[in-house]
């Protein structure tokens, strides 16, 4: 089977994940995630993200808007400290100017109190890239953020908090002569007596500060995975591990204006636009938005995160698992599975085999076989069998049986020992007559001669009494989930000997009980079984589709 069955698996659980009235919806999952030092997606609160120097053209121009509104703080302090005659300043400022400094030329953006509003309003895309690995399978999904527009969502990641936006500015020399990049060192002049106007001349580390808000579109991660089988024998698990979490797009952040509040020591009313441009045009630079896509992913990328992703996939994995196919006991010994069939294909059919062997669970055959009514198994109904013509004393006559109908196929098992995994899909021996208590297989039928002769017709009622027989079924399997689920009949061969039958014959004046359970007619019955339940191959093919597909749906809504 390979990797076929786990994505079968894969593929019905998507359409739960993903479907609001599901108790198994990916937003209430996640809402109820939480590390044990109380960090959660609802929301995602950070106390600091560094996002480092913004760089660039776009940096560059923030870095010289905020310079140019320094510069401005700087001339105000000067008139002021003219003013109130602090000694040894000069006439004017015309033989300086402000500019980034630089050895230190680039804005920083520093966000502190962040708060991730939304995370957990995701939906679950594809599985891709499954590959085997020893104990199971790695392969990476799709997670599609911000995914409904309903149930108290919106189709946006929000984030807010405080930000710090910090420039070095200098003053230099001689602003008429600049060369190159047109950034000098700071001038060697000395002034004195502008700290008190809050300006360090000639070096200065500036600020704006406030608070923000913006929302994330088009954001999408890569969660990759691990499934693998924890334990031994009977006491086997799957186990599901988060190995990372990636940023599978370009999202597109968008600024709220209006909430963006600026403040600072050298920010002023004269200088408060050209700063609170700045601040916009850092948060909405590309080199921000890089940034804050790396911050969100190591954030969910964290130790505890991860941690605590793992055990609720694999919680809910147990979930669907216990709820599909029951919690009974696996078989300790899997015996030896197809070449390219690993742990996690045997576990999942053991679980399979366990649930067979289970009288909770919907797929304990006396109770699929019970539940069929279209078709219906019990009774099993064939036509005709043809037996021959036979002599009766000095008389040709032709039997054949009329009206069959095969009862008490609800008692049977399919033991773990008697299901195998195969590369067509599964083999297994259905044992009937083998539960206490419950009818054992019988065939009641019309047996019906014809006198070749004469052309006369005599009836009466036969009874075969079959002593445990066996069916060897070879199932196949094919759809892309359980909705979608076909099982087909690759074989279905009846395994009864004729010293396992017993016939009783009740037709006319004659004694044929001798005749009936002869060699001949007992091989013919058994045969006519054979052809009648071949015919029906397709109606037991449906009632066992049907059947898994209720079971699976309906235990799968809790």
């Amino acid at each position: 089977m390979t990797a076929a069955l786990l994505e079968f698996v894969y593929a019905t659980m998507r359409k739960r994940i993903n479907d609001p009235a599901s108790s198994y919806w990916l937003p209430k999952i996640l809402e109820k995630i939480q590390t044990p030092d109380k960090h959660s997606l609802s929301p995602l609160k950070v106390d600091k993200w560094e996002l480092g120097a913004l760089t660039g053209d776009q940096g560059v121009a923030i870095a010289d808007g905020i310079a140019g509104a320094w510069w401005v703080f700087v001339g105000s302090a000067f008139d002021k400290a003219k003013a109130a005659g602090v000694p040894d300043l000069p006439d004017n400022l015309d033989d300086f100017a402000g500019q980034r400094d630089r050895d230190d030329q680039y804005p920083a953006l520093t966000l502190t109190g962040v708060t991730v509003g939304g995370l957990p309003n995701a939906s679950v895309g594809d599985l891709s890239g499954l590959t085997p690995t020893q104990n199971g399978y790695r392969g990476t999904v799709r997670i599609k953020a911000a995914a409904y527009d309903s149930h108290g969502y919106q189709p946006w990641i929000a984030i807010d908090g405080d930000y710090r936006l910090v420039q070095h500015a200098v003053v230099i020399d001689d602003p008429q002569a600049l060369t190159g990049d047109g950034l000098k060192p700071p001038t060697k002049t000395v002034l004195k007596g502008l700290d008190k106007y809050g300006v360090h001349w000639p070096s200065q580390q500036i600020e704006g500060r406030g608070k923000f808000r913006f929302t994330v579109r088009d954001l999408a991660f890569d969660v990759r995975l691990s499934i693998d089988v924890a334990g031994s024998g009977a006491g086997r698990t799957a186990k599901v591990t988060v190995e990372s979490v990636a940023i599978a797009t370009k999202p597109t952040f968008t600024l709220d204006e209006k909430a963006l509040t600026i403040e600072g020591d050298t920010v002023t009313e004269k200088t408060k636009d050209v700063w609170k441009k700045s601040a916009k045009n850092a948060f909405n630079s590309d080199e921000s938005a890089k940034a804050l896509t790396a911050k969100l992913a190591a954030a969910l990328n964290a130790d505890d995160f991860r941690t605590e992703f793992s055990g609720s996939v694999t919680d809910q994995l147990s979930k669907a698992l216990d709820g599909v196919l029951g919690t009974g006991p696996l078989p300790a010994d899997s015996g030896q599975p197809p070449t390219g069939d690993g742990p996690l294909d045997v576990y999942l059919f053991d679980r399979v085999r366990a649930a067979l062997n289970d009288k909770g669970s919907g797929f304990y055959p006396p109770t699929v076989v019970r539940g069929s009514t279209d078709p219906k198994l019990d009774p099993l109904k064939i036509d005709n069998i043809e037996l021959g013509v036979h002599k009766v004393i000095v008389v040709d006559v032709d039997f054949h049986l009329e009206d069959v109908v095969v009862g008490g196929i609800p008692n049977v098992l399919i033991p773990a020992e008697d299901a195998a995994l195969v590369a067509g899909g599964i083999d297994a021996t259905l044992r009937f007559g083998r539960i206490s208590g419950e009818p054992q297989i019988t065939v009641h039928a019309t047996g019906v001669g014809k006198i070749v002769k004469s052309g006369d017709h005599f009836q009466g009622p036969v009874v075969v009494t079959v002593n445990q027989p066996s069916v060897a079924l070879g199932l196949s399997f094919s759809g892309r989930d359980a909705d979608e689920l076909t099982i087909g009949l690759r074989s279905l061969d009846l395994q009864v000997t004729e010293d396992k039958l017993s016939i009783e014959v009740h037709i006319g004046k004659w004694d044929l009980s001798s005749l009936f359970n002869s060699s001949d007619i007992k091989n013919r019955v058994i045969k006519g079984i054979q052809d009648g339940a071949n015919d029906r191959k397709n109606d037991i093919a449906k009632a066992l589709t049907d059947n898994a597909r209720k079971v699976i749906a309906e235990k799968l809504k809790g």
